[in-house]
């Protein structure tokens, strides 16, 4: 599948670009977006359930990020865009797709190798709520751009659907979301591989301590995605620093509670949010 891999990865990059400047078409068009954007949008996105969120961005999000997953068969560095936008009131669409370099041991045979990874599409509504709570949902689509000799994906399509919402307190935001995914029957590594259909849960708190500062924590959980793995749960703390009037470092450190996820995880992330 390498040419239509390819082919596919390069489609998902110029829609990435394209689609925002599309959705962009004059100051009428920005001052609507910006007057449907929900209470608690645009500036504090969590970091695993990013897609997942009970919130829409402003107008555009724009992140690059650096990951590394560190288990104990197995390494990975990525770096991933990030694209996200409100084309149409109250609706975000975005994506998301990476290049990784893995090293991989164990039973087999040490592999390793360069690649893309899967190429993830979302879209997703937010509901009108009160000034305390918002709620969302949506779906996502993988796309197996990812290069599957080198463990960075199935080679099948995943299609999932989600529910989240968002309650503020006084001083912090509490998230939670759920869905699930239908993953396609595959391969990796040369072997077949038989998808199943995987639960997927998170839970999140948004803790602002100052106007640039924000805290946040995560408890993500995914059942199995293929036939005899593991499941992935994970917990992770981060910050949101803002730099710039539209501009946010962000970073984590996660850490697996299971078998099927990594032992250690570092985001250190770029976003451009207007």
């Amino acid at each position: 599948m390498r040419r239509p891999r390819n082919l596919i990865l390069l489609c998902g990059v110029v829609l990435l670009i394209a689609l925002p400047v599309a959705a962009q078409t004059g100051d009428d068009r920005a001052a609507a977006v910006t007057a449907g954007a929900p209470p608690t949008s645009g500036g504090d996105r969590l970091f695993l359930s990013f897609i997942e969120d009970a919130t829409v961005v402003d107008a555009q999000w724009w992140e690059g990020r650096f990951e590394y997953l560190d288990g104990e068969n197995v390494e990975i560095m990525a770096l991933s865009g990030v694209a996200a936008f409100q084309p149409w009131k109250r609706w975000e669409l975005g994506g998301r797709v990476g290049f990784a370099d893995s090293d991989i041991s164990g039973s087999l045979s040490p592999l390793s190798g360069s690649g893309a990874t899967d190429l993830d599409v979302w879209g997703k509504y937010w509901f009108p709520g009160s000034d305390a709570t918002e709620f969302a949902a949506g779906g996502v689509v993988t796309i197996p751009t990812g290069d599957d000799s080198a463990g960075l994906g199935f080679d099948s399509f995943g299609v999932g659907a989600f529910g989240a919402v968002r309650h503020r307190l006084k001083r912090l935001i509490l998230s939670f979301n759920g869905g699930l995914r239908f993953n396609g029957d595959g391969k990796i590594f040369g072997f077949d591989v038989d998808g199943e259909t995987s639960v997927k849960i998170g839970g999140g708190v948004i803790f602002p301590m100052a106007d640039s500062i924000t805290l946040v924590g995560e408890l993500n959980f995914e059942t199995e995605r293929i036939d005899g793995a593991e499941d992935d749960f994970r917990v992770l703390g981060g910050v949101n620093w803002r730099l710039f009037n539209r501009g946010m470092l962000r970073g984590a450190l996660g850490v697996g509670l299971s078998d099927g996820a990594p032992d250690w995880q570092i985001l250190l992330g770029y976003a451009a949010n207007f």
